[in-house]
């Protein structure tokens, strides 16, 4: 299932279910019941190819899912998978999904931080880290951790659609950075440096020489 739906499209499908959870008072089930059914498909790429084929009646598709899941998902659960099959986005599902859990995150106050480190944190750095953020972005923040030894040391850190890059690797990165826009965008301020640090006794001596 590589299919992806427009922004507002994925959204409108995991608002209707948002809503059905929270009216069932059932939103913390419902979140694992559809993680667990995204799974389910990844594994089970012929039941996707059987489930998208056109020329198959919906009400075979309706009858081998009913079968398939009964007492296994709540009501809401299962309808909302008919509807996704109904409307021919059974592709766009894990997506659909996708967009649902942040949904659920954002009913709840919550949001995910992706960590990054060139090692792992310590249980300290860890609490100090989800405190900090939790002080900045007045949520309760759902630490997700990984270790890259290409970033030298420190810490990138993506919040939403923010980054913060506290890592070695990125603050030399800046660096570098800066410096090409000195050397290259201002030549005549470097020029005019090489003249301020030229050698003194040289200078002295290119005065004398034109003093004679």
């Amino acid at each position: 299932m590589a299919k992806v739906l427009s922004g507002w499209k994925a959204r409108r499908y995991s608002g209707a279910l948002l809503q059905a959870a929270i009216k069932a008072n059932e939103v913390e089930r419902i979140e694992a019941e559809v993680k667990a059914l995204a799974e389910m498909l990844n594994r089970s790429p012929q039941l996707v190819k059987f489930l998208a084929q056109p020329l198959v009646p919906f009400s075979e598709k309706s009858q081998r899912l009913k079968q398939r899941l009964k007492g296994r998902v709540s009501p809401v659960t299962l309808n909302f998978l008919l509807t996704v099959v109904k409307n021919k986005r059974i592709e766009a599902f894990e997506h659909i999904v996708k967009v649902f859990i942040d949904l659920v995150r954002e009913y709840r106050g919550e949001v995910l931080a992706e960590v990054t480190s060139a090692v792992p944190l310590t249980d300290e750095e860890r609490a100090m880290t989800v405190q900090r953020l939790q002080e900045i972005t007045g949520k309760k923040i759902l630490l997700s951790e990984k270790v890259d030894p290409n970033i030298v040391g420190g810490m990138r850190i993506i919040v939403g659609d923010k980054l913060l890059d506290l890592s070695l690797k990125g603050h030399l990165e800046r660096i570098r950075e800066r410096l090409r826009q000195v050397f290259v965008a201002a030549p005549a301020e470097v020029t005019i440096a090489e003249t301020t640090f030229n050698d003194p006794q040289k200078n002295e001596k290119g005065k004398k020489d034109g003093a004679l």
